[in-house]
């Protein structure tokens, strides 16, 4: 069986998501099917989540903790270029809060990156 082409499924859905946060945006996102497409991401997420975990049986907690600190990262990188580029306003009422997270969450990382561990290299990237 050949290898399966994941950029070409995940891209379309990729577009398709920012097409429809743009109709959001300007206010014409028709909510009609919106709870059931939204429920249809929830199981595929759910299901691919399975079979990642799945692949990843001889260490679980280091698959876990690797898909968190990408999936983490992935978030950062995405809301500092949102907030870069006015896609998220500088109204939201939760950026400071967002701000107190994101100076502790780089705080516990410089911590812990000092610290000499057995474990270190375990689970991480």
């Amino acid at each position: 069986m050949g290898q399966f082409a994941w950029h070409e499924q995940v891209a379309p859905l990729g577009a398709m998501l920012d097409s429809l946060e743009a109709q959001a945006a300007r206010g014409e996102l028709a909510t009609s099917g919106l709870e059931e497409f939204k429920g249809a991401m929830d199981d595929l997420r759910l299901r691919v989540w399975s079979l990642l975990m799945a692949a990843s049986a001889d260490d679980p907690h280091a698959f876990q903790a690797r898909f968190r600190t990408r999936r983490g990262t992935e978030m950062c990188r995405a809301l500092s270029t949102d907030l870069r580029t006015g896609k998220l306003s500088s109204l939201q009422p939760e950026l400071p809060t967002l701000g107190t997270a994101a100076r502790d969450l780089a705080a516990a990382v410089k911590d812990v990156r000092r610290r000499p561990s057995k474990a270190r290299g375990k689970g991480g990237t």
